[in-house]
């Protein structure tokens, strides 16, 4: 998964790096610290891809640590252990999974600027094979060359660019108070202490897990979900559990043979493929439900955005617009989605922390 401060890419025959005991003494401690080992430690120099540091060369003993210490979990916990230990690059081999792991903003910053517009990205194989088997169409999470850049130059205009995010602030901002209100009323009605005054020590994650899919949702679908209330309804429930299940069975399929696992009718597998139906069905019934919405003001100019200006969410001004077809449109919307909850889940969970 893409990480606010982690990355994975593919193996490439040379890396700039430094060498390994300079960061390590220093235990990254924070992204200052990374940097100033840089550039107090040795000379930068190219090296071959053999002589980057490792963590083991046998990825079926490795992937048996993995499954033992729970890191399919703790991933974050492992990485920033194993740059501890062998500096701000190191390679990996998992199970079927090789990835060389790079973590100061300056190689980041090298590796973006030296792939060029056309960047090739390490396909989230489970991902794709459930779109090859259900004959979906894939979004930019899961393409690379020309398709990719075509897609996400037609993305980014509705959710990258400064107008766009402008629309959509008041939409996050709206679940971000809902958030508050929700958290205020807990400690009030669980918490310990005086009316007023009470204090609650409690695991952030799952409420964490319903805002960012609350907030993602209405930026993408316009809408809210109902994530906030103490009965949603069976359908958002449905979706919950569908989101959370395919979040939890990504990362072991990442490193196992899913292909073999899908021939043999492993319950990982199923319930990974399972979990994205749900999905996609859901997808598929904002969509619906958008068409009619849209359908209904046509003729009255900006067909999205005709009933008193609301903004219908990305799904409305991709629909409008029709640049894309109704199959790219629901690829790109889910795998948004996707992407958006667990990098948003991190980041809020990392600010907590903090």
């Amino acid at each position: 998964f893409i990480n606010c401060l982690l990355l994975s890419v593919h193996q490439k025959r040379a890396l700039c790096m430094t060498a390994a005991g300079t960061v390590a003494d220093e235990k990254l401690k924070g992204r200052k610290e990374a940097q100033g080992v840089r550039k107090r430690g040795a000379r930068a120099w190219v090296q071959s891809f053999e002589e980057i540091p490792h963590t083991g060369k046998y990825g079926w003993v490795n992937l048996m640590k993995f499954w033992r210490q729970g890191y399919f979990r703790q991933l974050h916990k492992h990485m920033e252990g194993t740059f501890n230990a062998l500096g701000p690059i190191y390679r990996e081999h998992v199970g079927t999974q090789k990835t060389v792991n790079i973590i100061l903003p300056s190689d980041i910053a090298e590796l973006f600027q030296s792939e060029g517009r056309l960047p090739q990205r390490m396909t989230l194989k489970p991902w794709a094979t459930h779109r090859e088997i259900r004959q979906h169409s894939k979004g930019i999470f899961l393409k690379n060359g020309e398709e990719w850049r075509s897609d996400r130059v037609l993305l980014n205009k509705e959710v990258l660019m400064s107008s766009a995010v402008q629309r959509f602030i008041p939409l996050l901002d709206e679940v971000a108070r809902d958030f508050c209100k929700m958290l205020q009323k807990k400690v009030e009605r669980e918490g310990i202490g005086q009316k007023g005054k009470r204090s609650l020590t409690v695991d952030p994650s799952p409420d964490l897990f319903r805002f960012a899919l609350e907030a993602i949702c209405n930026v993408l679908y316009g809408e809210r979900i109902g994530l906030f209330s103490s009965s949603p309804s069976l359908e958002s429930q449905k979706f919950i559990w569908a989101v959370e299940q395919m979040l939890a069975t990504t990362p072991p399929l990442l490193y196992l043979p899913h292909q073999l696992l899908l021939h043999i009718g492993a319950s990982l597998w199923t319930q990974h493929a399972t979990a994205w139906d749900n999905i996609f069905s859901h997808a598929d019934a904002r969509i619906q439900k958008c068409y009619r919405r849209l359908s209904s003001f046509q003729g009255q100019g900006s067909k999205a955005e005709a009933a008193g200006g609301q903004y219908p969410g990305v799904l409305g001004q991709l629909m409008e617009k029709g640049q894309l077809s109704l199959d790219l449109i629901k690829a790109n919307i889910t795998e948004l989605m996707a992407g958006g909850v667990d990098t948003e889940q991190r980041c809020v969970r990392r600010s907590h922390a903090l």
